[in-house]
This record gives structure tokens, C-alpha cells and sequence, in this order.
């Protein structure tokens, strides 16, 4: 049994970064167990707006950044053709704009090495008729729409496959050391209380924003000098743009909208936030309103839609040694959107390491150099490989136009599902087949999730690949509860196909069924009427309807 316990590297954090690393790692034979306090991928990463940065936002304000985002960027894109939306993006200015970085913002893509193009007015205006008539000066860039949360699952899937231990609702709750060397961690698993120890060669902490709670435990002489900033962001209904849409200014807040399925996103603010304010953070009248009007700004649209939820995030920035700004090439302010390893050997604690920052759209990166740390350490040889290797469901992806054919569905659906499975959605047709005796068209199939279109099917594959403990974490996985009704006509679905795919018991599926609907309804606080009217309507459902107290 202590055999089944120990491990080369043992990675603390389920987003995008701990993936990376446990799936880099795992290709190059290592035996990995991840840990994560709560979902795969519920934290920092899936509260970002999916954007796969060109590297453009940052020519100028970080030109490190933008050199790893140009370079990732067309890394993802052949390595995750079946969850990226290749859409392109457009820098806009507006009159009264600063006119020096509106001139010199070729030439700085130019020094990053991001590709960068202006095109016409008129050719915009074509292309994206819903944008401002007040814009003056357009660029076109490579920026494009990932799911942040399938490309997580695909990381741990293919990690998976390749002998790694993925642990979600299990939090890392101490430090195993033996003197001052780290070995292993004490975890609690957040479902059923089982307290497990676990030992490895190597910790790595990838925790993002809540990394000081690892590094609290040794009382270090130099600790993490991390900044938790957090970030609201707004989804509207309907896609009225398909490109990404930036302001032509130096980063600043509300200044990006990105296309995601049939809606879109309008972010993000940066407000410094507490430590232990991380787990509650929440937004403010003054950010909604700021994030309404910058919005507007490049969308006059959208003063008159319908904003169909909003969210926030913590991200975990770096603050920079004022001493040596200028040497490192990466000032913003104090902070910087660089990522940070640090290798607790150096201050006495050899085991442990820890990294934090950076961006979704350079995880693959972080990951690498984590990975090849922590070979050199073990002394194994290999090389990285996730450059090259396409994540799981990737290599024979289907079109929008092959998957309208082939599933006799329209336009909408297929374009959704053309950013989801892959090749996946060949055994998704299996399923329906066993579903509905003989019928394999998915458009036949059971519709779970009308708003975004999500077959019983997908529901159930997903049970059976991606780590599902809990009805809320369907959503994340195939966009079921993320459409215009957000859960109000799907998830008492969702409950009645638990029932059939587990030994859980009544009051459990309810009080997971619970959780799941107040998750949708938080946002009522700063809804506008209708969205309140609609939540109301909601809560009388499932209160007359399904019992619910």
C-alpha cells in the first residue's frame, strides 16, 4: 500500500498550469498525482474570458509576454485545433486615443514578433458591423477563443492516459517534511473527510493566487511576492461581434471583448484584493457599470442587450523588485504578468517548488519549464514533447460544415460542438446508439441543455472521461446551465441522469442540485429586472415544482 502512495512529483492546483506540468511530466515517464481543493480547472482558469492572446495587448507595456504569447499561440493552435475558435482580433483606436502608441503600435508588434496588419475602415466596418462608427484606426491581429476549460480536461485526460492520479475535491491541508526536506503532503478530501498522507521526490506547488497558503507553512526568509488581483468580467447574450475586439491603448481595464459560443465577454477590471479575501470575492455596482460603458464604447449594441451573467477571478501577478525594473523588461505599474519559479532548496527547503503568474495562453510554457526542473532534479533525460504532441480528441476534429452534414443539425450546433469533442464526438455517437436503439444522429438524440444545445449523450460521456463528482461540474465541461436560462430548464435533467449514474443518494443528488442552482442565482444581487424576474421564476419552480427549500 506505501508503494501506491509515493511519487517522482506530486503537483498541489487543478487549473491550466498544474494540467500542463502533470501532462508534461507524465509524457516523460514520471509517476504523477495531482491534487485539487476543488473541480478541475473551477479557480483562476475557468474565470478567465478564454482569450488566446496574439501577444499584441502586451508590444508595448511587456514585451517579454507578448513574445511568449505570439510564440504559444501558435503552438496551441496546432496542438488544440478542437477547442479553439481561430476568430483573429482587432486593435481599434478612437479619436482622442494616445496618437503615439496608435502610430507606433506596428512597430512595436514588429520588435515582438507578433504578427500585426492594418486594414481599412471600411473593411472593418464589413467585417464587424456592430462595432463603433467613431473608430479611426484598425489593426488586425492572430487572437483567438480557447475553451479554458477543456483544454484543462484534456491536459489531465492525456496525463491520464499516460499513468498519472488526478484527485479533485481533495485539498492539500499540510507539509510531510523530513527535517527541513519536503516529502510528501497531507491531504483532506473535501467530500467525504478520508485525511491521506502521500509522498513524492517533488512538490510543486501550482496553486496560482493561493500559493502563499503552501509556503505559509515553512516560514520562509523570502516569501512569494505575489499580488492577487482580482477581475470581473460580463457575458452578454448574443455574439454580436465575431472577432476579438481590444482598444488600441495601453492595457487598462474593460478594454478586450471576446466571442465565446453564441455569446460574448466583456472584461476585465484589476482591483487588488486580500489574501483571505480569495475564495469570495465578488463585484462591485462601479465595476459592473465601468465594464456596461467600455462595452458600449466599442459596441453601442450593447447598452440595449441583455447581460446574461457576470463573474469574478483572482488572478496572481507578480510584484517586481523596484531595483531591478529596468533590467527585467516587464513593468506594468508595480506588477507584471510574468510567471515566477521558485525552488524552496535555495532557501532550505529542498522538495518543494513553487511557480505563479503569467497567463493562460503561456501554461504550456510554465508547464515546460516546471517540467524540466523537476527532471533535472530526478535526473531523468527526456525531453518535452507538448509542443508538438495534440492534446486528446484534436487530430481528426470535424468542421462546423462536416458536423452540420453529419449530424443534421444547423448552423448554431454545429458550430458549438465544432469547439468542444473532436474526434470525441465519434464515440458520442456510440452512446447514442446504445441510447436510442439504432439512431446515431446526436440531432436524435436527447437534448439536455436547450439553450446551448448539449445532447444526454455529451452528458454522459463526459460522467465517464472527466472526472464528474458533482451535477455542477457538468457545466464546466460541455456549457449545460451556461446559456440564456442558466440551468433554470436542464438541471433537474442533470439530477434525474445522476440518479441513474451513481449510488448517490436522494438527499446528496438534492443537495448537489442546491449548490448547482445557487451558483446560477448569485448574480441576482446586480441583475437588471428581467434577469431578477427570471430567477424568480426559477426559484418558484424548483421550490412548487421539485420541492426544493
Amino acid at each position: 500500500m506505501q508503494d501506491k502512495l509515493n511519487y517522482n512529483a506530486i503537483i498541489i492546483g487543478g487549473g491550466a498550469t498544474g494540467a500542463g506540468i502533470a501532462r508534461d511530466l507524465s509524457l516523460r515517464g514520471l509517476k504523477v498525482i495531482v491534487f485539487e481543493k476543488k473541480d478541475i480547472a473551477e479557480g483562476t482558469t475557468g474565470r478567465c474570458h478564454g482569450l488566446l492572446h496574439s501577444g499584441a495587448r502586451y508590444v508595448k507595456s511587456d514585451p517579454v509576454a507578448a513574445k511568449e504569447c505570439s510564440k504559444e499561440n501558435k503552438i496551441l493552435k496546432n496542438i488544440a485545433p478542437h477547442i479553439i475558435d481561430p476568430c483573429n482580433g482587432y486593435f481599434v483606436g478612437f479619436e482622442g486615443d494616445d496618437p503615439d502608441y496608435i502610430k507606433h503600435f506596428p512597430q512595436y508588434c514588429l520588435e515582438s514578433g507578433v504578427e500585426c496588419e492594418e486594414i481599412s475602415l471600411s473593411t472593418f466596418k464589413t467585417l464587424e458591423p456592430e462595432c463603433s462608427d467613431e473608430i479611426i484606426k484598425v489593426y488586425k491581429v492572430s487572437d483567438a477563443y480557447i475553451d479554458p476549460f477543456l483544454l484543462t480536461y484534456y491536459n489531465i485526460l492525456d496525463a491520464e492516459k499516460h499513468g498519472a492520479k488526478i484527485h479533485p475535491y481533495t485539498k492539500v491541508i499540510d507539509i510531510v517534511r523530513d527535517k527541513q526536506k519536503i516529502i510528501g503532503v497531507k491531504t483532506k478530501n473535501m467530500q467525504n473527510g478520508e485525511v491521506q498522507n502521500y509522498y513524492g521526490e517533488i512538490i510543486v506547488n501550482a496553486t496560482g493566487p493561493w500559493a502563499n497558503e503552501i509556503e505559509e507553512k515553512l516560514h520562509v526568509s523570502e516569501p512569494l511576492q505575489l499580488i492577487p488581483m482580482m477581475g470581473t468580467l460580463i457575458i452578454y447574450d448574443k455574439r454580436l461581434v465575431n472577432s476579438v475586439i481590444n482598444r488600441l491603448v495601453y492595457p487598462k481595464d474593460g478594454d478586450i471583448i471576446v466571442p465565446s459560443h453564441q455569446s460574448i465577454i466583456v472584461g476585465t477590471t484589476s482591483i487588488q484584493v486580500k489574501s483571505n479575501d480569495i475564495d469570495s470575492v465578488s463585484p462591485t455596482d462601479s465595476e459592473i457599470q465601468q465594464l456596461k460603458d467600455a462595452g458600449a464604447k466599442l459596441i453601442p449594441k450593447l447598452e440595449k442587450s441583455r447581460m446574461l451573467r457576470y463573474y469574478s477571478g483572482v488572478r496572481p501577478l507578480v510584484k517586481l523588485d523596484q531595483t531591478k525594473k529596468k533590467e527585467r523588461e516587464r513593468e506594468l505599474s508595480n506588477i507584471s504578468r510574468k510567471y515566477v519559479i521558485v525552488d524552496y532548496e535555495e532557501q532550505g527547503f529542498p522538495g518543494l517548488i513553487t511557480v505563479f503568474g503569467g497567463k493562460m495562453t503561456t501554461y504550456r510554457l510554465m508547464a515546460e519549464e516546471i517540467s524540466n526542473l523537476v527532471c533535472s532534479k530526478l535526473g531523468n533525460t527526456s525531453k518535452c514533447i507538448t509542443h508538438e504532441k495534440i492534446l486528446p480528441g484534436g487530430k481528426n476534429s470535424y468542421s462546423k460544415i462536416e458536423l452540420k452534414t453529419l449530424l443534421e443539425t444547423d448552423d448554431k450546433n454545429a458550430f458549438d460542438i465544432s469547439l468542444k469533442w473532436g474526434s470525441f464526438i465519434e464515440e458520442m455517437t456510440e452512446i447514442c446508439q446504445e441510447c436510442l436503439n439504432g439512431k446515431w444522429k446526436i440531432i436524435n438524440d436527447r437534448i439536455i441543455c436547450k439553450c446551448e444545445s448539449v445532447s444526454e449523450s455529451e452528458i454522459r460521456w463526459v460522467k465517464e472521461n472527466l472526472h464528474v463528482s458533482r451535477i455542477d461540474d457538468y457545466r464546466r465541461r460541455t456549457r449545460q446551465g451556461m446559456g440564456r436560462c442558466q440551468g433554470q430548464f436542464c438541471l433537474f435533467k442533470i439530477a434525474d441522469i445522476e440518479t441513474q449514474l451513481t449510488t448517490k443518494s436522494h438527499a446528496q443528488i438534492i443537495e448537489e442540485l442546491k449548490e448547482a442552482l445557487f451558483k446560477r442565482w448569485k448574480t441576482e444581487q446586480w441583475s437588471d429586472q428581467n434577469m431578477k424576474r427570471q430567477i424568480k421564476l426559477s426559484k418558484f419552480m424548483y421550490l412548487f415544482g421539485g420541492g426544493l427549500n
